[in-house]
């Protein structure tokens, strides 16, 4: 399998692996993190797609996982549609246009970088949605003048790791961070509007049938409020990216993108 290595851009530190033919595919691919995590949420994925022929960049927000403090430091005050800065500074490297991957937070941010750019492709799993699609808002107290969270890790591993055994979830639930309360507020409360009309070419949806957070329902919404193609992963919570069947999620994303973007 291909290396993972990591690099720094505009402050930013981003998770890279390569393929072993450089161009094998012309469209990098940027994977997006959902709040509280980083680019470790990939971890499987990086490489996976390498293999295939891709160029990988996992990048991290401002204030996660390696990269620095937003230059405002704002943390509290950034919403998800800020993300788009980040995004904006990894996908600024290349001369291709990009096929984006966000999950959850991140794939709201990604819609949000879709309406203001031009896209090979774009994958939302398990997202949170925009207020044209809204859905049963979720009760999670926020507290605007402090950093969110992480949660509790019953409450983490009942939003987040709802596939993965105890000793994994613990594993990974090690690795959170504290998150915007903007961010957190928004991402239960749906408050962040999209124009899908200016979200341009193809779009998949996935949708979990154990995820509580984003539940499948709400993916098809969102799925239809694009006319985007929606895969129901049965079995699976949250976070498609680290549970045993990551494989199959995966190669369903793979079989996709060959047949709509590459």
């Amino acid at each position: 399998m291909s290396d993972i290595t990591g690099y720094k851009v505009g402050g930013l530190f981003v998770e890279t692996c390569k393929p072993r033919q450089a161009g094998a595919r012309k469209n990098p691919i940027i994977f997006v993190h959902g709040g509280c995590h980083g680019s470790w949420s990939w971890e499987k994925f990086l490489p996976h797609f390498a293999e295939a022929g891709w160029e990988c960049h996992a990048l991290n927000w401002f204030n996660h996982n390696g990269s620095d403090p937003h230059p405002k430091n704002d943390l509290i005050q950034r919403g998800i549609a800020d993300v788009v800065e980040e995004i904006s500074l990894v996908a600024g490297q290349f001369d291709a246009k990009s096929i984006v991957i966000g999950h959850s937070m991140g794939a709201l941010a990604s819609q949000k970088f879709a309406e203001q750019n031009a896209l090979a492709g774009l994958v939302l799993s398990t997202s949170v949605v925009p207020s044209e699609v809204g859905g049963a808002k979720i009760d999670v107290p926020v507290d605007f003048s402090r950093p969110w969270g992480p949660p509790p890790f019953e409450m983490a591993m009942q939003l987040f790791f709802q596939g993965l055994t105890e000793e994994e979830g613990r594993h990974y639930y090690a690795l959170l961070c504290a998150e915007s309360p903007r961010a957190a507020y928004e991402a239960t409360r749906w408050t962040v509007s999209v124009d899908k009309t200016r979200v341009s070419g193809p779009v998949l949806v996935l949708g979990a049938e154990l995820d509580v957070l984003t539940p499948p329902s709400t993916s098809r919404a969102l799925a239809d409020f694009y006319g985007a193609d929606y895969r129901f992963i049965r079995g699976r919570g949250h976070n498609l990216l680290l549970e045993p069947g990551w494989k199959e999620t995966a190669d369903l994303i793979i079989d996709w993108l060959e047949r709509s973007v590459c």
